[in-house]
């Protein structure tokens, strides 16, 4: 082996190590502290285990910081790099989901329904985003004092299963 093929060897051996990370850790649930609320309909307040990885790298990267922020409980945070992210990705249906998680846990109800309603529009033929989205519709107009569309999010939440 030449001195070339050895130091070649060596600095591909520094770059994949700088690539390399430190795997997820796998974390236990935390219940919310009094006064804060959890998503409804499958959607968890804390960050998912996987960001979905079709993002574009800047968005995909601001998607973490999320839901690291969202795991320090900082939902301002939280709700800074997704709208951060929702400027790269702005198509992204589970990036206004999770924007919609973020208010829900703000109590911010009006946007929660807003932001669910634009998932819905983006997410095609994603039941299970659609699903999710109109069980936080639902409990957001429940909040609101809106019994019958409370109602009505939730049927439409079953009609599509989960």
């Amino acid at each position: 082996m030449t001195k070339i093929q050895v130091a070649a060897a060596f600095a591909a051996m520094l770059l994949l190590g700088g690539c390399a990370t430190a795997p997820p850790r796998s974390g236990q649930a935390v219940p919310p502290p009094s006064g804060e609320r959890a998503p409804p309909g499958g959607l968890r307040a804390q960050p998912a285990p996987a960001v979905p990885t079709a993002l574009p790298p800047a968005a995909l990267a601001l998607a973490r910081a999320a839901d690291r922020a969202a795991g320090r409980r900082d939902w301002a945070g939280a709700a800074r790099d997704l709208e951060r992210a929702l400027n790269i990705a702005p198509h992204s249906a589970l990036l206004w989901q999770r924007l919609a998680a973020v208010r829900y846990s703000q109590g911010q109800y009006r946007q929660v329904v807003t932001l669910a309603m634009k998932s819905n529009a983006l997410a095609g033929d994603d039941r299970a985003i659609k699903s999710i989205n109109w069980r936080m519709i639902a409990a957001a107009r429940a909040a609101l004092g809106d019994a019958r569309g409370a109602r009505e999010a939730e049927h439409r939440a079953a009609a599509l299963g989960r």
